[in-house]
Formats: structure tokens, sequence, C-alpha cells
């Protein structure tokens, strides 16, 4: 039985793990991450900005996972997940994290020194809103036949050094061969997108993304740190009831932020489906590891109860939830776009379907979706501690292989896995570490349980009759 959560309040001790190694682990990675990804910006700086892209993005959904659990368990009011909310809510107070994260991401896309968005740049640029499609001079050609040609990446490949390179010039014009028809109908739909997705407003609407989420997670994080001081009951309804507009905010600036920093890699494909899909990984993602931290407060007495089997077991439930529904709008976007065989739309997966990344689709089908379904299905397997501790890692490996999935094929033209893959890693430990270096010294500082809430008395008692 918990103990009384007026007599407790469920700090970590001061010699534990989290308290005073696991930051420094973080750190360190952090640091070798730093290390590796100032080689590979050295190496080839266009190639890293789709390393720290992917990086970047992959922290960021864990951070809106955080932020979708918190608010959705303000806005149904629901007791049960109260003791295991304050994990959410550290992971949340990271927005400012993100925030400082995106600007090496801001700055170098603005530079030129990160290629990935310089196809509707071009479309943007001099000389490339003329209808005449002729170049009347040869700037003005070699822009419009970057703008002209389908795929992402372009840019980079018209670059004298790959201009140099037959061989992957001639990759790149049979991965390329379109009729004039098609290659005049890319042009208008880039066109047709220019006002979007032009350079100064693709950067006023990022630093709109990260004022809102830094604005929420610091509101609700300062309310429900207040209430552990304070015991106002009134702020419960007050964060319900800003619950509300927030979720709304929070829905649209993550449906957003995966259009201007994702979708448009490719800048002539869209999918209406695009934002929830990555809205069910990031709550995938973020749930397993709100499992994993979880299971280690509860295996190690942290909570003194306050965190047991059955919030675990109601988190995991939730996870498998979130597995279907990651799955299905997978499948939704990808059996509409082959049966509507309109090639425009079908050129996203055909990246995805060559130079190696076919194995990483198969990864995904099998790993992300088959295996954890059969192997979380059962109420037994989801009650077992030491079994869920492994399949949460798993789907977090799996959620960073799905965002890997998403931005690195964009970096070659055709696509391939090649040996930069090791940047790929150490930007993912830059940010990452940095990400959760910050999220540790969170859970040090602050009561690991909201022991303010006027329902935690409801949690503590929590107990599952089925």
């Amino acid at each position: 039985m918990a103990t009384d959560s007026n007599q407790q309040d469920y700090r970590l001790p001061a010699n534990s793990f989290l308290a005073t190694t696991a930051w420094k682990v973080s750190a360190a990675l952090a640091a070798v991450g730093l290390v590796g990804s100032i080689a590979g910006y050295a190496a080839d700086a266009n190639r890293f900005g789709y390393s720290y892209l992917f990086g970047f993005f992959a922290v960021t959904t864990l951070m809106l996972g955080a932020m979708f659990l918190v608010l959705i368990q303000h806005m149904t009011a629901g007791h049960w997940g109260v003791t295991s909310r304050r994990i959410f809510e550290v992971f949340m107070a990271g927005a400012p994290v993100i925030a400082l994260l995106a600007l090496p991401l801001l700055a170098g896309s603005m530079s030129g020194r990160f290629g990935m968005y310089d196809e509707w740049r071009l479309v943007n640029g001099p000389g490339n809103h003329e209808s005449s499609g002729h170049g009347e001079d040869d700037h003005g050609g070699a822009a419009e036949h970057s703008a002209l040609t389908i795929g992402a990446g372009v840019a980079h490949a018209q670059e004298p050094e790959a201009a140099a390179d037959e061989g992957h010039g001639a990759e790149h014009g049979e991965a390329h061969a379109h009729t004039p028809q098609e290659q005049r109908l890319h042009h208008r739909t880039l066109q047709a997108k220019s006002g979007w997705l032009e350079s100064s407003v693709w950067v006023f609407r990022s630093l709109a993304y990260l004022v809102a989420w830094c604005l929420i997670a610091f509101l609700y994080f300062r309310w429900s740190t207040r209430q552990d001081e304070t015991k106002d009951k009134m702020l419960t309804p007050k964060m319900q009831n800003a619950s509300y507009l927030s979720s709304f905010v929070f829905g649209l600036t993550l449906t957003f932020a995966a259009f201007d920093w994702v979708m448009s890699l490719e800048p002539a494909w869209y999918s209406t489906i695009f934002g929830v899909i990555i809205f069910g990984g990031s709550a995938i993602g973020m749930l397993a590891v709100g499992c994993l931290v979880a299971i280690h407060l509860h295996k190690h007495n942290l909570t003194h109860g306050a965190v047991n089997g059955e919030h675990i077991n109601d988190l995991s439930r939730l996870m498998f939830g979130f597995i279907c529904f990651w799955t299905y709008v997978q499948f939704s976007q990808w059996m509409l776009i082959w049966y509507a065989g309109i090639p425009e739309e079908a050129t996203w997966f055909h990246r995805r379907w060559q130079g190696g990344f076919e194995w990483v689709t198969l990864t995904l089908i099998f790993g992300h979706f088959v295996a954890p379904f059969f192997l979380l299905i059962s109420r037994v397997q989801k009650r077992n501690l030491g079994w869920l501790q492994k399949m949460c890692l798993w789907l977090l490996v799996m959620h960073v292989v799905d965002l890997y999935w998403f931005v690195v094929p964009q970096a070659h033209t055709p696509a391939q896995l090649d040996a930069a893959v090791i940047y790929d890693l150490a930007a993912l430990l830059l940010c990452g570490g940095a990400f959760f270096t910050f999220v540790l010294k969170g859970f040090a500082r602050f009561p690991l349980i909201p022991v303010g809430d006027p329902r935690l008395s409801r949690s503590l008692h929590h107990h599952q009759t089925y």
C-alpha cells in the first residue's frame, strides 16, 4: 500500500542512480555526439543537415508525445494517470532545450549550408517565377533545371562536384527520367506552394511552433509544481480548462511542424495524414520511455508504491492502442497512394524501396507492428514488467528507425544507405544526450509525483478489477 501523500514528498534519494549518475551518462553521450557531429559537418555539411534534422526531430517527437499525454490527462480528468503524470511533465518541460536544438537547423538551412530545402528555395529564387520555362541565361537555366527536376536533394546533385561525377549523374538522370509534361506539372506544383514554403515565412512558422510549445510546457509545469507546494485545488480545474485550447494549438503546431520540417523534404509530395502519422509515432515513443521510467521507479521503490504495476499496465495498454493506431494511419497513407496510382505521389515510397532502404521498410512493418502486436496483445505479457521493459526498449528503437526512414532517404538521389550513418548516429546522440541531461536533472529537482493534485488519493489506490 502506498504511503499517505500528506506524509511523503516522493523526491529522489540523493544517492539514487537517477539523481547522481544517469544525467552524467547522458551528458557524456552528448559530448561524443558533438564530436561526431562536428566531424560530419566538416566532411559534408549538406549531408549532415539530414543527420541533424533526424536527430533533432527524433527528440522533438518525445517532447511532443509527453505534452500530448499531459494535456489529455487534464482534459479527461482521469485519476488513474495522476501518479505517473510527473514523468511526462518533466519530459514536456524540456521544450526550451528543443528550441535551442532547433537553432542550428534553422541557421544551417537559411545560410544554405544545409541543402535539404533547396529545391523549393530555388523555386522562390530570382528567375523561377517566370512562366516561359526557357531560361534565358546560364544561371536562370540551371536554377530552372533544379526546380523542374522531380525529387528532393536535386540542388545538391546539380553542384559542380556532383556534375563532375559521371556515374552519379547517370544514376540521377535515370532516377528522374520524367516527361516534359510531368516536369512542368512538378514546377507548377512547387510554384503553387511558393508562398507557404518561402524561406522567411518558413522560419517564422518554425519559431512560432517552438514558442507555442515552450509556453504550454512552462505554464503546465509551473502550475503543477506550484500545486505541489500550495495544495491549491483550484489549479486542477484551471489546467483542465486550459487544456482544450492548448490541445488545439498542440495539434496544429505538431501537424504543420511535420509538414514544414519533414514532409517538405520532398516538396512536390504531400499527404494530409502525415501529421497524424507523426503524432501516433510520438505517442508510442513517449509511452515506451514513460513505461521504462515508471518500471525503474517501481522496481527500486523510489515512489514508495505510488507508481505500481496497475499504473504501468494502464500505460502499456495505451501504448498498445497507439501501436495499432500508428499502423492504421501508416497503412492508410500507403494504400490510398497505391490505389490512386499517381506517379508524383508514389515518388515518396519509391525512394524508400531502393538503395537498402527496402530493408528498413520491412523492419518497420514487422518490428513496429507485427511483432509488438503479438508480443504485447496478452494482458499477461503487459503485466510482466521484465518482458514489458524489453518491448519498450524495442519500440523506442523502432520509433527512431521510423523517423530515420522519414528523413534520411531524401539525402541522396537515388536513395541509398551509406557510411554517413555514423554521422546520423552522432546527431542523435548530440540531441538526445542534451535533452535527456536536462530531463534527468529535472527528476532530481522536483517530486516524482504531483503531490498537490486532489485526485492523488484515488490514483494511489487505483486497482483494476478485470
